[in-house]
């Protein structure tokens, strides 16, 4: 994560490999929000993006069940933040699964399920980056918001990323 001096609200968010702590990451997430300023629309992508990837962790991270920590490191400002989110599962990197959109020429029963979610993470966020390192999965994302995201839209013809 980024020491930089851009960054003043600095978060870890500590939940555990259950469905029921997504309630505890979005209103983390809703907070940080709220303190650093931005849209309503920035923090219910940032939820989608962080939603997505906790889920994959619970739903596969640790197939020999048991309680274990999945950090979530938030720094933000007013125009960007930067969300690392470590687990100690089983190495996956996601990233390296195939794109969904390849697969919408096969039938629909010869298509394999999921895949979608890391698709949306991918079109949310401007930058992520997976890493397992020290015994644990680390992904990180980065999005800029405001002057900067509109600047983004208005390059790739009005079409969000």
């Amino acid at each position: 994560m980024s020491n930089d001096w851009q960054f003043p609200i600095d978060r870890e968010i500590k939940l555990y490999n259950r469905m029921d702590e997504l309630h505890r990451l979005n209103e983390g997430l809703e907070v940080v929000g709220s303190e650093a300023g931005w849209p309503e629309r920035a923090v219910l992508d940032l939820s989608l993006a962080c939603e997505e990837l906790v889920v994959n962790i619970v739903n596969y991270g640790f197939p020999s069940g048991g309680e274990h920590p999945i950090h979530v490191l938030i720094q933000a400002s007013p125009n960007s933040v930067e969300v690392m989110i470590e687990d100690g599962g089983i190495p996956f990197n996601p990233l390296q699964e195939a794109d969904p959109l390849a697969l919408l020429d096969l039938e629909l029963e010869d298509r394999p399920i999921g895949g979608l979610g890391i698709f949306f993470v991918k079109r949310l966020m401007d930058d992520i980056h997976y890493e397992y390192a020290e015994g644990l999965n680390r992904f990180r994302m980065r999005k800029q918001f405001g002057a900067a995201d509109k600047n983004d839209q208005q390059l790739a013809g009005g079409h969000g990323r």
